[in-house]
């Protein structure tokens, strides 16, 4: 009878050992994707709170603000919306965008709502409406495109392209500036 208890006490030991080794990895396949799950909301949160900085930078003409929001030698280009056949993008170096911006000038309010965000690894593109305020008047609205990249933590600006449309824009869902 001993020996009956014994060797139901070894069987009993190796079955719950090889469980452990057959549930342990469901656990660390599970705690990686929620890792990855977090990192990953972390990195979206992280890209668009840069795009909303450099947008605040405008709204401030804050040149020294921006300039670290932008890889160096980001591109900036616009679009007359509606386009037409002789329409030609409007296209601006980080250089002569954070310059113009350190320039003395009128006071800018850009804004944007309902962010499309896609993130793939170390890069993160951002597609918005938005609207523009010069001096408190209304000058246009369209959509932003931001394409931004993940580098030693953080992420910056390496592409912005927009609409520009004077007319016909449907009120902000954020309401008077």
């Amino acid at each position: 009878m001993r020996i009956s208890a014994i060797l139901k006490a070894i069987v009993l030991t190796f079955v719950l050992a090889a469980m452990a080794i057959v549930v342990t990895p469901g656990r660390a396949t599970a705690q990686a994707t929620s890792q990855a799950a977090s990192s990953r909301r972390a990195d979206s949160t992280a890209a668009l709170a840069a795009a909303q900085s450099l947008l605040a930078a405008i709204s401030t003409r804050d040149a020294a603000r921006a300039r670290p929001l932008m890889l160096p030698g980001a591109q900036l280009a616009s679009v007359n919306d509606p386009a037409s056949a002789t329409t030609v993008p409007r296209m601006e170096t980080d250089s002569a965008f954070l310059a113009a911006l350190a320039a003395p000038g009128p006071k800018y309010l850009e804004r944007m709502w309902e962010p499309t965000l896609f993130l793939q690894g170390p890069i993160a593109t951002i597609h918005a409406p938005y609207d523009f305020h010069i001096d408190g008047v209304f000058s246009h609205c369209g959509v932003d495109t931001f394409t931004l990249e993940k580098a030693q933590g953080a992420w910056r600006v390496s592409h912005i392209a927009y609409t520009v449309k004077r007319t016909g824009c449907a009120p902000s869902p954020l309401g008077a500036p």
